[in-house]
């Protein structure tokens, strides 16, 4: 680490006003190097700092009082002339009224476990990152949107527990979900918030240490560790990161010098009253490079894959306004925020929250957009949920919820999710949504998974769903694992591990994610039947796949559909396989294509398809 006493030159310290600095961490925070300890925080307009120091092992606070960096009126340090590697810290501060508060320090990058809040000195990380992890890294993402992206979206502290009730740490993670998801078939993990935050209830969107992996799990290494045995695996890894607001809690940001000072002064943004957070300021430069900073302390030090940016709403549309204007101060900061990341980390992918329709969240800034790879689609995942939720026999006056998305499908590059907003409040596990009897229920589940796989877009599932969790997501212990000891339930997660396989072996399904020719209706508007059929196709023709999907509780045994030229075509995949509960076996004959036009094409072929039934087909 750099000595901050000579480090923060002019230039640094107008880079960091400015909203250019991506390396604040290197000279703000606690640093030990050669025999000193430094700590530097920013302050503005205050009457004093120090910093109040708790030896290992000790309860003896020691006060340090600090100074003004002499080219910088807003900034204070010290330099104290020892080691002091694992002191608890925090900054008192004098207030421009008199008042003395505390505050941890906002470049911590560790923390004491909750309940306890204060700010650990650490030294240079001494992690060995193998040079075989170090290229993947680097070369892991090229083409990702011609790849397979199948992510389980994971919250460490509900997946599973240690036998003694506690929770896992990120070394014992590594040796249980990394197995379970790679044997499951997905290509990814993304975890959600993992930053430091105090209340466990808040599954880490409530964040107060923007460098610091929480406590709960262990330290720093022992996460690197965990980055590392993603990457040995071939799992990339995902940070679900927070831009836009942080926690109110007193120890923390706000107010930290007795004043608005990191969120908007502004008070009608400040607030966010859905979340209890407060919003950042990003029309202030050093708020900017705070955040900067962190993104690439983060992508550089941890070794993630890429960023999942939560609440981008706030940033992209007025706070608080019904109204919905965009926000230029926010869009402004994102776009900055984007650039600077995809210069300096070009293999990480950056995926937006945006729950509301931006427009062009996926282009390039270049081009006007704001420069994220992919979104999640909450209008595609909205729909079909209510569409599932409905009774079979009235699914076909709601049609349109299941053909609209491909209207604007190809105005952005989507991620298909079931997250965990969706499993929360009372809305009930996937499984839980849909009607009809405990068996019925498992057949329509297959089928939404299958649906879900074969629409054009990336996919996303949340922990629990790819074996048929039936109670909804709850902050307890473990996910409830007893329900592999049910056969139903065996059968979902092998399901789940088979369709993940057939996503990643047909090209199809992922190659032309983004572009229109990947995709052709055959039938979109079959609603009497509660049925949709379509082709998806990748850059080889003899990838293409036909998907006939029936949504109905009704078998049609000699369904026609259209295919695209002559010869033989062959069921490679069912949801209704007696392997998964089903009541099929799959239909190894092959179907010979006639001469009789249908769904604009010029050949058809007559199937079995049964009820609550997702099938593909390729030509033999």
């Amino acid at each position: 680490m750099i000595s901050q006493a000579n480090s923060l030159t002019q230039e640094k310290l107008l880079e960091f006003h400015e909203g250019r600095m991506t390396d604040a961490y290197l000279y703000f925070g606690s640093h030990v190097q050669e025999g000193e300890t430094t700590f530097t925080v920013w302050v503005p307009g205050v009457e004093q700092v120090a910093v109040i120091c708790t030896a290992p092992q000790s309860n003896l606070e020691e006060k340090i009082p600090m100074t003004l960096h002499p080219l910088d009126s807003s900034i204070w340090h010290v330099s104290v002339p020892r080691m002091m590697m694992d002191y608890r810290y925090e900054y008192e501060i004098e207030t421009a009224q008199k008042e003395k508060i505390r505050k941890v320090d906002p470049f911590a990058r560790a923390s004491e476990k909750r309940p306890q809040n204060k700010s650990i000195v650490q030294g240079k990380s001494q992690y060995d990152w193998p040079q075989a992890v170090l290229v993947q890294k680097e070369t892991s993402n090229r083409q990702h949107f011609e790849s397979a992206m199948a992510i389980y979206e994971l919250h460490i502290g509900t997946w599973k527990r240690a036998k003694d009730g506690q929770f896992l740490t990120y070394r014992e993670l590594a040796e249980e979900v990394i197995p379970y998801v790679k044997k499951q078939g997905f290509t990814h993990i993304e975890l959600m918030p993992i930053t430091e935050h105090p209340l466990d209830e808040s599954w880490g969107y409530q964040t107060t240490g923007y460098f610091a992996p929480t406590s709960r799990y262990g330290t720093a290494d022992d996460l690197k560790y965990f980055v590392q045995r993603c990457s040995e695996n071939g799992i990339g890894l995902f940070l679900d990161w927070v831009p836009g607001h942080f926690c109110v809690d007193a120890h923390a940001l706000a107010s930290f010098n007795g004043t608005p000072l990191y969120e908007e002064a502004r008070p009608e943004r400040r607030m966010n009253p859905d979340w209890g957070t407060l919003n950042f300021d990003v029309r202030k430069g050093e708020v900017i490079s705070f955040l900067l900073s962190s993104g690439h302390y983060w992508l550089g030090e941890f070794k993630f894959d890429g960023f999942r940016m939560d609440a981008l709403v706030n940033l992209l549309f007025v706070p608080n306004d019904p109204a919905r204007p965009h926000n230029d101060d926010g869009v402004a900061f994102l776009r900055t925020l984007t650039a600077s990341l995809r210069q300096h980390h070009p293999q990480a992918i950056l995926i937006a929250e945006d729950a509301w329709h931006f427009p062009k969240v996926t282009e390039e800034i270049e081009e006007g957009g704001i420069g994220f790879h992919y979104k999640w689609n909450f209008g595609w995942m909205n729909d079909v949920q209510v569409y599932m939720k409905t009774p079979p026999s009235q699914r076909s006056r709601i049609h349109g919820n299941i053909n609209f998305s491909i209207f604007y499908h190809y105005e952005e590059r989507y991620i298909s999710t079931f997250s965990h907003d969706e499993f929360v409040h009372g809305q009930g596990s996937l499984l839980n949504k849909l009607p009809g009897t405990y068996e019925e229920k498992f057949h329509q589940l297959r089928l939404l998974l299958g649906f879900w796989v074969a629409h054009p877009g990336k996919k996303l599932l949340f922990m629990g769903q790819e074996f048929g969790h039936f109670d909804e997501w709850k902050f307890q212990p473990e996910l409830d694992w007893h329900l592999y000891d049910f056969k139903a339930h065996r059968q979902m997660a092998l399901f789940t591990k088979d369709l993940l396989r057939v996503y990643r072996n047909e090209k199809a399904l992922f190659e032309l994610d983004d572009k229109q020719e990947g995709f052709l209706w055959l039938d979109a508007d079959n609603s009497e039947q509660s049925v949709v059929s379509f082709i998806r196709r990748g850059r080889s023709p003899e990838d293409e796949c036909i998907v006939i999907c029936n949504f109905s509780d009704r078998p049609y045994p000699r369904f026609q559909v259209g295919v695209p030229s002559n010869g033989a075509y062959l069921q490679v995949f069912s949801t209704d396989d007696a392997l998964y509960g089903g009541n099929s076996t799959l239909q190894k004959s092959s179907f010979l294509a006639a001469d009789h036009a249908f769904n604009n094409q010029n050949q058809s072929i007559e199937v079995n398809l049964p009820a609550f039934t997702m099938s593909i087909w390729k030509k033999n």
